[in-house]
């Protein structure tokens, strides 16, 4: 009579591991989010309570733990938000991708923290929060949606609104509504009417909380 094989789950020891390293990503923005470039690897496994030695079965260094966060917190949003609307018209595409990121900054101020610190860190994280940016200006101009969009200009006066608007919101500096006034504005400034931007920002604001 045949042996029985005894099954166990593939995926435990994956489960597991997967647990600690939400433990350390969650752990290296407290660090990262209070004390940004003085980040130490002691700081973020006495946050974890766990062992120096089990952090670096996970991460190489201090660095592959921030480009770590940087996926978890900057990238990893974007690139969310981009799938979930490819389908979208441009200008709402946009609205979309903008609010979500100062929703998230107004209700996890930490996480905020964490973006801004790592945008000063190292330039490549604001281009990779950017390439989605540039997308999005560049169909809204195909598309006939914007009336700007393809141009270095363009794209840095949106990217400087969101991150300003980013630094205002962690700093508590922000009247009532001001993530979707921010929306607003910035659709007016890529060409759309007033009355449509105001009610297209309305509209993802409603739809988004």
């Amino acid at each position: 009579m045949p042996t029985a094989v005894i099954e166990t789950s593939p995926s435990r020891g994956h489960k597991k591991r997967e647990r600690t390293r939400h433990q350390f990503i969650a752990a290296g923005s407290a660090v990262f989010a209070a004390k940004g470039e003085a980040l130490t690897v002691s700081d973020v496994v006495a946050r974890a309570e766990v062992s120096n030695g089990t952090f670096y079965n996970y991460f190489g260094d201090r660095d592959e733990l921030i480009d770590a966060l940087a996926e978890h917190s900057i990238i990893s949003l974007a690139a969310e938000s981009a799938l979930e609307t490819s389908d979208q018209d441009p200008a709402r595409r946009f609205a979309v991708a903008t609010f979500r990121v100062l929703l998230r900054a107004t209700e996890e101020p930490d996480w905020g923290r964490v973006v801004l610190r790592l945008i000063d860190h190292r330039r490549s994280y604001s281009e990779e929060m950017g390439r989605y940016l540039r997308e999005d200006l560049a169909a809204g101009l195909r598309e006939g949606r914007f009336t700007l969009g393809d141009d270095e200009i363009t794209f840095d006066l949106h990217l400087g609104l969101i991150i300003m608007s980013l630094r205002r919101i962690v700093q508590g500096d922000t009247p009532p509504h001001h993530a979707e006034r921010v929306v607003e504005r910035a659709l007016i400034t890529l060409g759309i009417a007033k009355v449509e931007a105001r009610e297209l920002a309305a509209d993802v604001v409603s739809a988004e909380t």
